[in-house]
């Protein structure tokens, strides 16, 4: 006789992919570390964000599936889910609530040499409405950077810009590119002030974060 369990199954619910987009979040994590480039030694900022409730009042359009792949036509083009009028029809975000994506890093460069490449990171911190002092060095004025820590902008509320990014798996990174094995996954690529969101304590944003 077969054995109990406590497992469910629910046929209500359906899998949903995750749609590129910019949604609203909160910086949950901040890691920093000092690596070695060609263009001279840098510190790196690594952030992770977690999507806030907010997003179960957005949709996202639906297409058709394969499974966990899109159904593409011979333009390779994804195959749109219609309704009777022949418009698309959309679904709620709201899979999304509480997930976290990671961005691929900020990088400061701290010889002046380099200054000039440290344009992303602090566009970052314009968008946060991070002020960064006026200084003056060989007669040129530029923008005394400061370095993010955790209690500057954990709990702080941002809307991210989810992307899909390719990359090639480390087992397989020696090996002719038609022998390369590639996977994706989700990543931050621009972060920017939320606004309207409201700042959570780090103890609220602990809670509940989906696996």
């Amino acid at each position: 006789m077969a054995k109990t369990i406590d497992a469910t199954f629910d046929p209500t619910s359906k899998w949903k992919p995750i749609e590129e987009g910019e949604y609203p979040a909160h910086v949950s994590s901040l890691t920093t570390k000092e690596v070695n480039t060609r263009a001279g030694e840098a510190i790196v900022v690594n952030m992770k964000y977690k999507v806030a409730d907010e997003v179960i009042e957005m949709t996202q359009p639906l297409w058709k599936m394969d499974g966990y792949k899109y159904i593409t036509n011979t333009d390779n083009e994804k195959v749109p889910v219609t309704n009777g009028s022949g418009e698309q029809e959309t679904t709620s975000c709201e899979h999304l609530k509480g997930r976290e994506f990671q961005d691929n890093g900020f990088f400061i460069f701290t010889s002046s040499s380099s200054s000039s490449k440290n344009r992303r990171y602090f566009e970052l911190l314009d968008n946060l409405q991070v002020k960064c002092q006026e200084t003056s060095v060989e007669g040129k004025k530029v923008k005394k950077l400061v370095l993010l820590e955790e209690s500057d902008v954990v709990g702080k509320p941002v809307l991210v810009t989810v992307k899909r990014q390719e990359y090639v798996t480390y087992d397989t990174k020696h090996l002719p590119p038609d022998q390369q094995e590639r996977r994706s996954t989700f990543k931050v690529f621009n972060v920017k002030l939320w606004e309207d969101g409201q700042t959570l304590e780090p103890d609220e944003l602990a809670e509940d974060v989906p696996f």
